[in-house]
């Protein structure tokens, strides 16, 4: 795979695993009292989302480049993008770009 491709699996299961303790930030907050761990950590779960917009956009970035390299259609890179977005669907999201990264790169291998 190009150093791209093996970039974007990486920064998508970065993002991916960081939307979840985004959420986790948010929920816990929302769903408890003050005074409970999530609110004395509200300092940390502000940068963490910060980080994380930021590693989302990067994310965009790779997979505009790799849709424009591979030629993927408008629909599956629209897709991919949007998937990304959702909780626990990004890793879904991210196999099914690697599956498709590997048969344009020629790298199918028999499972």
């Amino acid at each position: 795979m190009s150093k791209t491709a093996v970039a974007y699996r990486v920064l998508a299961w970065i993002v991916g695993v960081n939307l979840i303790v985004v959420f986790a930030g948010f929920f816990g907050k929302m769903f408890t009292d003050p005074g409970s761990f999530w609110y004395r950590h509200a300092d940390t779960f502000l940068v963490i989302d910060q980080v994380h917009g930021v590693l989302f956009m990067v994310l965009l970035v790779l997979i505009a480049v790799l849709s424009r390299r591979h030629r993927w259609s408008p629909g599956f890179t629209i897709t991919t993008m949007l998937v990304a977005t959702v909780p626990l669907l990004s890793f879904w999201g991210e196999r099914r770009a690697t599956q498709r990264l590997r048969v344009d790169e020629g790298a199918v291998s028999v499972r």
